[in-house]
C-alpha cells in the first residue's frame, strides 16, 4: 500500500508540475503576445516608425520578456534614465561636431582624406544622434489610462537602457589616433635627361627663384617642342626635396577656368562638387591658403585671372610655373620679372641629341652627311630631332635616310 501511495503521490507531482510548466508558458505567451501589441499601438501612437518598425518592436519583446525579473526596475527608473539619455546624446552630439570639424580642417590643411572607419563612424553617430532626436522629442512618460500601464513603462525602460549602451559604445569607438589616411604618395615623373647647357642653366635658375627670391609667378614660353614638359618634370622632382605640395597639371587645348579649377581639385585629392564659379574658386582658395604649395600649369594657351580660379599666390602660401608658346601669356599673368624662354639648340647639341637617340655616337660617312642635314632641317627643335632620329634608328639603307631629308625638305 505504500509503494502504491508513492507511486500515486509521484504521478501527482509530475502532474502538477506540467501543469505548472503549461501555466508559465501559456503567461509568457500571452505577455509576448500582449507586449506586441502594446509596441505596436504604441509605436503609431508616438510616431516612432523611423526607430522601431514591427519587426524590431517583436524583437523588443522577445528581449524585455527574456528579462522578467528586471521589470520593477526597469518601471522605477524610467524617469532617470531618460534624463540619463539626454545627456548621453547631447555628449555624443558634441563627440561628433568636434570631429568633422577636426577632420575637415586636415584635409583642408594636407589635401588628404579622411580614413573610411572615421567617415563610417561619424556617419553612424550622425543616424544614432538623429533617431534619438526623433524618440526623446516624443511625450513618452504622459500618464495613460491603459491597464497595461505598468508592461509598457517597463518595456520602455528596458528600451531606453539598452539605448544608453548604444550611446556609450559609440561614444568610446570615436576616439582615433589619426583621422586622416597616409600621406598621399609623392611620384616622381621618368625624367628625361636636360640636354644642353641652357636647359640645364634654366632649370637651376627657376629652383633659385621659387627658394630664394621668394618668386610667386615663373612664365617659360617657348615653340611646340622646344622641351618645355621636359624642363617642368625636371623641376617637378627636384621640387619635391622642399616642399610637400608640388601640384603638375597639364592644361589642355580648350580648358577654361571651371575645367581648371576641376583639374586641380583632382590633383589635390578634393571633390569638388559644387557647379558654381565663385564658390568653386572659394572652396579651391580655402584648401590652398594654408598650404606651402606650388603649382606647375603646363601648356597655358590664354590668360586667366587666379583669383576667379581660386589659386592664392603669396610669400610662405602659393607659388606658381606657366608654360606656354605665347609670351603675352607669360606676361599677362604677371611674370614680367621672371619670364625665360627656351630657345632652339645649338648645332652641336642637336646633333649630340641625335646621335644619343640613334643609340649611335658615331654614323657611317655616307649616312652621317646626309644626318648632319636632318638635324640641320630639325631646327633645334628636340622633339623633332627625337623623331628623326627614332624612325630611322638601326637604319642601313642611305636610300632611306635620303627619302626621309627630301621629306623634310618638301614639308
Amino acid at each position: 500500500m505504500l509503494i502504491v501511495a508513492t507511486v500515486v503521490v509521484k504521478a501527482k507531482c509530475y502532474e502538477i508540475a506540467d501543469i505548472a510548466s503549461l501555466v508559465v508558458n501559456v503567461v509568457y505567451t500571452a505577455l509576448l503576445l500582449l507586449i506586441t501589441v502594446v509596441c505596436l499601438l504604441r509605436t503609431e501612437r508616438l510616431d516612432l516608425t523611423k526607430i522601431l518598425d514591427g519587426i524590431d518592436s517583436f524583437k523588443d519583446a522577445l528581449d524585455f520578456i527574456g528579462s522578467l525579473p528586471r521589470w520593477i526596475h526597469f518601471y522605477n527608473n524610467l524617469n532617470v534614465n531618460v534624463q540619463t539619455l539626454h545627456e548621453r546624446r547631447d555628449r555624443l552630439h558634441v563627440r561628433l561636431d568636434d570631429m568633422i570639424m577636426q577632420v575637415e580642417d586636415q584635409e583642408f590643411q594636407t589635401g588628404r582624406r579622411r580614413k573610411r572607419e572615421v567617415d563610417n563612424w561619424i556617419s553612424s553617430a550622425g543616424t544614432k544622434c538623429n533617431e534619438l532626436e526623433t524618440l526623446l522629442l516624443q511625450d513618452m512618460l504622459r500618464e495613460t489610462s491603459y491597464f497595461w500601464k505598468f508592461l509598457y513603462r517597463a518595456w520602455l525602460g528596458n528600451l531606453v537602457e539598452r539605448l544608453i549602451r548604444e550611446v556609450d559604445d559609440l561614444y568610446c569607438s570615436g576616439v582615433f589616433e589619426e583621422v586622416l589616411s597616409p600621406v598621399r604618395e609623392r611620384v616622381e615623373f621618368v625624367e628625361t635627361q636636360l640636354v644642353g647647357k641652357a636647359a640645364n642653366e634654366n632649370s637651376r635658375r627657376i629652383i633659385t627663384w621659387l627658394r630664394r627670391n621668394g618668386a610667386t609667378r615663373i612664365g617659360v614660353h617657348g615653340i611646340k617642342g622646344i622641351g618645355k614638359t621636359v624642363v617642368m618634370k625636371n623641376i617637378h622632382n627636384q621640387l619635391l626635396r622642399y616642399y610637400e605640395h608640388v601640384y603638375f597639371i597639364t592644361v589642355t587645348e580648350d580648358q577654361n577656368e571651371y575645367d581648371l579649377q576641376g583639374a586641380i581639385a583632382k590633383d589635390l585629392g578634393i571633390d569638388l562638387k559644387e557647379e558654381d564659379l565663385p564658390k568653386r574658386a572659394a572652396f579651391l582658395h580655402r584648401a590652398l591658403r594654408q598650404r606651402n604649395f606650388v603649382l606647375i600649369l603646363d601648356g597655358l594657351k590664354k590668360y586667366f585671372s587666379e583669383d576667379k580660379v581660386g589659386i592664392p599666390l603669396g610669400a610662405g602660401t602659393g607659388k606658381m610655373i606657366i608654360t606656354s608658346r605665347s609670351p603675352d601669356v607669360c606676361r599677362k599673368i604677371g611674370c614680367q620679372n621672371n619670364i625665360i624662354a627656351i630657345d632652339p639648340l645649338p648645332d652641336d647639341e642637336a646633333l649630340y641629341l641625335f646621335k644619343q637617340v640613334q643609340q649611335a655616337l658615331e654614323l657611317k660617312p655616307p649616312i652621317e652627311k646626309v644626318a648632319h642635314r636632318i638635324v640641320k632641317q630639325c631646327m633645334g627643335v628636340p622633339l623633332k630631332i627625337v623623331e628623326q632620329a627614332t624612325n630611322l634608328r638601326g637604319e642601313d639603307d642611305i636610300g632611306a635616310w635620303e627619302n626621309s631629308l627630301n621629306e623634310m625638305l618638301k614639308g
